[in-house]
């Protein structure tokens, strides 16, 4: 299957296990691979054949902000849901959702999720 993929995608929400990590945006970034098949628009050059990625990136960055929630899992679910629900022609979804900070006393560079969802499992 034929893949969308928008990469690094930084976002400032409200998300995390501790009532400051919810009060104060923090930075997640994003990966999104959405599976579709692009061959209409490879054959008619329109816009209409495909996902629109400024829409996707709109319909994240509203989902990500709209709830604060204390698990990035959960943050992860809410965007995929939404997506699915937006663009019917997307069939399967990979999503890595990163926290650039965290309350964890360490040295890393991100903590995060990754989740593979097809439009069948939902």
């Amino acid at each position: 299957m034929d893949q969308i993929i928008i990469r690094g995608l930084r976002i400032m929400a409200r998300h995390g296990y501790t009532k400051e990590e919810r009060i104060m945006e923090q930075e997640f970034e994003l990966d999104i691979i959405l599976y579709c098949d692009l061959e209409r628009a490879m054959e008619t050059d329109l816009t209409e054949s495909t996902v629109d990625c400024a829409q996707v990136i709109k319909v994240v960055t509203s989902t990500l902000k709209e709830t604060s929630y204390q698990l990035i899992e959960r943050a992860a679910k809410e965007i995929i849901d939404a997506l699915f629900d937006t663009f019917p022609m997307v069939g399967g979804i990979e999503l890595a959702l990163k926290k650039m900070q965290s309350g964890i006393l360490a040295d890393f560079d991100s903590v995060g999720v990754q989740v593979t969802r097809a439009r069948s499992e939902r």
